[in-house]
């Protein structure tokens, strides 16, 4: 196989991956707000709405997850990925026509079940020589669309233009998947074959090794942290320095920590590679939720920001560090799939408990919720003996 075909392959995936990233992260930071628009500004429900569909993506990836993990064994690559792009593309579209907040819920439902995440990372852990720089490279793919997603977002949302990206966002995917579809002809994914011992994927995350299992929930922990927030932040950011913070400007916050995260992703590489993942893993936790707890005491546009990028930046390194982590075990390929199972749950967790805190303590009791999640998880990584 030549080199320009490996490299067109590889750049294919990470296009993909920028593309499912982007557009969810152009529109998740304004959630709050599009869906007071859709119901009206009636508060009681665009909060519980927006708890829905912040988590509705995240709840039928984690069924979604093991089912296409499944499916993909034997499969031919370029159904695999043409599939997933066609049906994120169809969820982007209904939420563009959405008009009424449950019908936006379905769409984002629908990008969930759509499957990309678990198909990219099994792509890249079949075709890349070393995996860890293979996730670095995923990662630092939806970084970059993390980056530019709220900015387009910021804009989209002031000029009334969200429906206009999200039709454009479809279409991309589209052109995407009929790019896939030739690049990857008659090229099928073979995952490795399971060793004695190692479990299926259809068995319960439960019966994984004990370390497997403590990195795994880690991350969970982790993850909730991170996207519990992000949901209410516009909201939280306007009230703290509404002179400053409008709705743009806060798209330029989060495209800040993702920019930070692309930046220092490469040396997050070096750090698994040399002090080995359950280590790593415990640096990012503690430094998300040092970060996030001081952002929590910010009353000023200049330390939003640095603290909002601190937070990026930390946590940038969690999702390497579980895949490199599970993936040296000799359970099989199992582990995987659950490490992003468990990452994806987290944004179940993150948004419905921090929702569910609003009512009652606020967008700034969301926000210390968010800062104790990561460090509930660094409790739990301690009971880890050894490393790897």
């Amino acid at each position: 196989m030549s080199a320009s075909l490996l490299s067109s392959r590889h750049a294919s995936l990470l296009l993909v991956q920028f593309l499912t990233a982007a557009t969810p992260l152009a529109v998740i930071p304004f959630l709050s707000l599009q869906l007071e628009q859709l119901t009206g500004g009636r508060t009681a429900e665009a909060s519980f709405w927006t708890a829905v569909a912040a988590a509705a993506p995240a709840a039928t990836a984690v069924v979604a997850t093991p089912l296409w993990s499944r499916f993909a064994r034997g499969r031919e690559v370029s159904l695999l990925l043409s599939s997933t792009c066609v049906l994120t593309a169809a969820s982007y579209v209904t939420m563009a026509i959405a008009d009424g907040a449950a019908t936006f819920a379905i769409g984002r439902a629908l990008q969930g079940a759509a499957g990309s995440s678990i198909i990219l990372l099994l792509a890249i852990d079949g075709s890349s020589a070393r995996p860890t720089r293979g996730y670095i490279d995923l990662q630092q793919a939806f970084s970059a669309g993390c980056c530019v997603g709220p900015i387009l977002g910021g804009w989209a949302f002031a000029h009334q233009r969200l429906s206009v990206l999200l039709f454009f966002a479809a279409a991309a995917l589209v052109a995407l998947a009929t790019a896939c579809a030739l690049l990857f002809r008659s090229a099928y994914f073979y995952p490795p074959q399971r060793r004695e011992g190692e479990t299926q994927l259809s068995e319960s995350v439960f019966a994984l090794g004990g370390r497997n299992r403590v990195l795994i929930v880690a991350a969970l922990f982790g993850t909730a942290g991170a996207f519990g927030f992000i949901p209410f932040f516009a909201e939280w950011a306007m009230r703290r320095d509404a002179a400053r913070l409008d709705s743009s400007a806060a798209g330029m916050v989060h495209a800040s920590a993702w920019l930070a995260a692309m930046i220092v992703l490469p040396i997050w590489s070096r750090v698994i590679e040399s002090v080995a993942a359950t280590r790593s893993i415990a640096f990012s936790l503690l430094g998300t939720s040092a970060a996030c707890a001081a952002l929590s005491l910010s009353a000023t546009t200049p330390w939003i920001i640095a603290f909002r990028i601190a937070h990026g930046a930390f946590h940038s390194g969690l999702n390497p560090a579980v895949y490199a982590g599970v993936r040296q075990s000799d359970e099989g390929v199992g582990e995987l799939a659950w490490a992003r199972t468990a990452v994806t749950l987290g944004q179940i967790l993150g948004p419905a408990l921090c929702g569910a805190v609003v009512p009652f303590a606020g967008v700034d009791g969301a926000l210390a919720l968010a800062a104790g999640l990561p460090a509930v998880g660094l409790l739990v990584l301690l009971s880890v003996r050894g490393d790897r």
